[in-house]
């Protein structure tokens, strides 16, 4: 099969034509990286010395922009520059007090915030949206030449997910997860939005169950030792896909916010 395609379409219009899901199949193993055991020393090695746009820098409450592990004072701690926006308004406003560089703005709307950046992240925002496609064009169109988008976000395949789901009888998400993004959808996602999925990880998080320990030992036959079942977060990498055609929402008439105050 062809590896120079760009998109599954150019193979056949039916999405469940059996050399589409080859197609699939081959892209995915191919983009997959491995595991990643310390995120936060992943992320921080994907933004160091970089130009950064952080999305959704609030984590749902001001409370827990104080906490040590908190994303953007990591970012903010080796990025060459940075800057974050969330919809928050109030706590945008506390975080811009204590000398954070952070805007009021939608990530899913056509603001363009006036700046291009070599990375721009987001992580465990997109299961929150109702528009992904909109997210991740906003991120596309934010992005330098050879600039990167990081997004992370929960895997429904996780052995966690399932076990919690059996152990309740009904597996409680959190309450403003409205979607679940696996690589597949991301491969989609990112096509709409003019951007190609150019590699992935497992976050690994269920390391030494003895679950996973049977698996290692006697179903690797089978494909375990790498399965979706282990790892609680899947981590994204994109980059721009060009002459896709894709509008990123660049017109003149949308609202610029290159004047909003630093």
């Amino acid at each position: 099969m062809k590896r120079d395609l760009r998109n599954w379409r150019d193979i056949s219009a039916d999405p469940n034509a059996p050399k589409v899901r080859e197609y699939l199949r081959a892209t995915l193993l191919s983009a997959r990286q491995g595991t990643i055991q310390d995120t936060n020393a992943f992320l921080l090695d994907f933004v160091r010395d970089q130009s950064v746009l952080d999305i959704g820098v609030v984590a749902h409450t001001i409370d827990q922009t104080y906490d040590p592990r908190w994303r953007h004072q990591l970012i903010k701690n080796v990025a060459a520059s940075l800057v974050g926006i969330d919809i928050v308004e109030e706590a945008v406003n506390q975080l811009r007090e204590r000398g954070f560089n952070v805007r009021v703005a939608d990530a899913t709307g056509t603001d363009d915030l006036g700046q291009r950046f070599g990375r721009v992240v987001i992580g465990d925002v997109i299961e929150h949206v109702d528009n992904p496609v909109a997210l991740l064009r906003f991120a596309a169109r934010h992005l330098e030449p050879g600039g990167l988008v990081l997004c992370s976000t929960p895997n429904p395949f996780y052995l966690g997910t399932l076990t919690g789901a059996l152990r309740d009888g009904v597996f409680i998400a959190n309450a403003e997860h409205v979607s679940w993004i696996t690589p597949t959808m991301a491969l989609e996602l990112g096509h709409r939005a003019g951007l190609r999925l150019t590699r992935y990880w497992h976050a690994q998080k269920a390391r030494g169950t003895l679950l996973r320990r049977l698996g290692m030992q006697t179903l690797g036959v089978l494909r375990w030792r790498d399965s979706e079942l282990w790892c609680r977060t899947f981590v994204y990498v994109f980059e721009r896909e060009e002459g896709s055609g894709v509008s990123l929402g660049t017109d003149t008439d949308h609202r610029k916010l290159a004047d909003a105050p630093q």
